[in-house]
């Protein structure tokens, strides 16, 4: 692959659109919840402007914007990811992805770092035996300023030990996430499982591949 990076301490992953392929179950979670209001949210837009931000971020911003403030948000809220749960019920990480997270832990410490909730992370990583392979997760419940905000990505960095993100690797599927990352001082591996390649080279990422079963250990640890 090409590149400019240097040999990586720490791999930080992105969870929806990363390590989980689900980001058509959360948008299809919000249409759901706010058809029977009148709100729309076409697929194109809820990726533009809605996709990197966490679930109550997301839905605050969506209200706002359809003048439907008036709506009752924890409600919504929770029935949203009630249908997020029943429609990514099969969500797995796939054996390729679990194995390259393995694999990078036993070289470097490797996280997460979500706008999803802890408990959507924690069950799809319990079920493929990862809990302990993972040194940080941070969700959406660890900060105040969600993505595209790098609050995220530094408090991943401080709770690994690690000062800035210089020598560290963060794999991203949005323009979002890749401006949080590049913030933080991390490079950049692109997913391009949600938003075309060019659109994620243009937003910072060093590297963009098409899935996240194209990449290996090797690929991420050596310098590009």
């Amino acid at each position: 692959m090409a590149g400019r990076r240097a040999p990586a301490r720490a791999v930080l992953f992105d969870f929806n659109g990363v390590l989980v392929d689900d980001e058509t179950f959360h948008w299809r979670a919000f249409r759901e919840v706010l058809r029977p209001h009148g709100v729309r949210l076409p697929r194109a837009r809820y990726n533009a402007r809605y996709l990197v931000f966490d679930d109550r971020t997301a839905l605050a911003a969506i209200l706002s914007d359809a003048g439907r403030r008036d709506l009752p948000a924890a409600g919504l809220l929770r029935r949203k990811r009630r249908v997020y749960q029943r429609l990514a019920a099969g969500v797995r990480i796939g054996a390729r992805a679990a194995r390259l997270v393995r694999d990078l832990a036993r070289r470097v410490p490797v996280a997460i770092v979500s706008g999803a909730t802890r408990a959507e992370i924690r069950a799809v990583v319990r079920r493929a035996r990862l809990g302990r392979t993972l040194r940080v997760i941070v969700s959406a419940e660890n900060v105040r300023r969600p993505k595209p905000a790098p609050e995220g990505y530094r408090l991943a960095l401080r709770r690994l030990g690690l000062r800035g993100g210089s020598g560290c690797v963060a794999i991203e599927d949005s323009p979002g996430g890749i401006r949080a990352a590049r913030a933080a001082g991390l490079a950049i591996v692109g997913v391009a499982t949600t938003f075309p390649a060019r659109t994620l080279r243009r937003a910072g990422a060093l590297e963009v591949v098409k899935t996240i079963d194209r990449l290996s250990a090797d690929d991420l640890l050596q310098p590009g």
